[in-house]
């Protein structure tokens, strides 16, 4: 059976190359992935990063996200063994810093958080150490 499918798909590849000069393919290709990049950085990346939500209760931490498929996740304080802070060199000014909550059988991750919103989730979970980020 494989050998059909690969024999129907080598018949195909030559027919089109012999139909289809190549030259039309590689523009056609390039617009393609070019469109997609483009659709991608100016629709959906700030869709998603628009749809990142964080709640922090006495008792847990949620997090909501996704543009076509929602995910929720929570961590209960109680269950945090450790953290890990993730900054980048000019923190500070742009807020990209990540938060990894490492809990029994898994972790979370909280991106895009400014230190103020690290220090106070670090404090919250009651982990230590949220004093020297």
């Amino acid at each position: 059976m494989r050998a059909v499918i690969v024999i129907v798909s080598l018949v195909l590849i030559g027919i089109i190359y012999h139909y289809i000069p190549m030259q039309n393919v590689v523009i056609a290709s390039s617009l393609v992935i070019i469109t997609a990049a483009l659709i991608a950085v100016l629709i959906y990346l700030p869709l998603y990063l628009s749809s990142i939500k964080y709640t922090v209760t006495d008792t847990e931490i949620i997090k909501s996200s996704g543009v076509f498929l929602k995910f929720n996740q929570s961590i209960k304080h109680s269950s945090i063994q450790y953290t890990t802070v993730i900054k980048t060199p000019m923190s500070d000014k742009t807020g990209i810093n990540m938060l990894i909550l490492h809990v029994f059988g898994g972790q979370m991750s909280l991106p895009f958080l400014d230190l103020s919103a690290v220090r106070e989730i670090i404090l919250l979970s009651g982990s230590t150490g949220g004093e020297d980020v």
